[in-house]
């Protein structure tokens, strides 16, 4: 928004202001000297002065607060869309932890020798795998392997799947490798979105 001249709005005040600057002089019968004209034409002049000043006073305050209008808008919308991705992410890790819970339970009690359901042995190991970085299934790189736990977790759940309901002896080593490595990811997941809840930032993709 510009404090400019606006000859829509402005032209019909500068009109009258002159019309009554003339009615003025026009009317000054009983002095109308040079001092007395000049001293009415400088209180009018005055007058129109701080008509414009006050309209570009009055485009400042809305030029300022469209401004900060702005800024609280974005940082509104920021705010939320960290909250939202943190809610996701809690609910994330809600997910995993209870079915890391219950298949690591299975495999224990298989491994004392109990009869277990091998079909849901199988559903809840694919419900953790589709939840885990997809990229981390390949061999990981030379050094810097940012997907080192997501990588471990793939590994522990491949060895679920190679095992068979008559190895029970290897069925509670297999539940406290998952544990362990479940364990590491939820924990830097949630040293993740707390960074996030204090900075006010998402961080970078994974």
């Amino acid at each position: 928004m510009k404090a400019d001249f606006s000859i829509k709005e402005d032209f019909p005040i500068v009109i009258s202001t002159i019309v009554a600057a003339a009615g003025v002089v026009a009317g000054l019968k009983f002095d109308p000297t040079t001092g007395v004209v000049m001293t009415a034409g400088g209180v009018i002049f005055g007058a129109l002065i701080g008509y414009f000043k006050a309209k570009r006073a009055e485009a400042n305050a809305l030029d300022v607060a469209s401004i900060g209008a702005s800024a609280t808008i974005e940082t509104n919308s920021k705010t939320v869309l960290v909250q939202t991705v943190t809610n996701e992410r809690a609910k994330w890790r809600s997910e995993m932890r209870n079915a890391a819970a219950e298949l690591t339970t299975l495999l224990r009690a298989s491994g004392d020798g109990r009869r277990i359901d091998w079909q849901r042995v199988s559903r809840l190991r694919s419900e953790i795998r589709l939840r885990l970085n997809p990229n981390a299934r390949a061999p990981g790189p030379a050094g810097g392997d940012r997907h080192q736990v997501d990588r471990a977790l793939h590994a522990a759940l491949d060895q679920v799947a190679a095992s068979t309901p008559r190895a029970r002896s290897e069925h509670a080593s297999l539940a406290d490798g998952l544990e362990r490595q479940m364990a590491q990811l939820l924990k830097n997941e949630w040293d993740k979105s707390k960074a996030e809840a204090v900075s006010g930032k998402l961080g970078s993709a994974t």
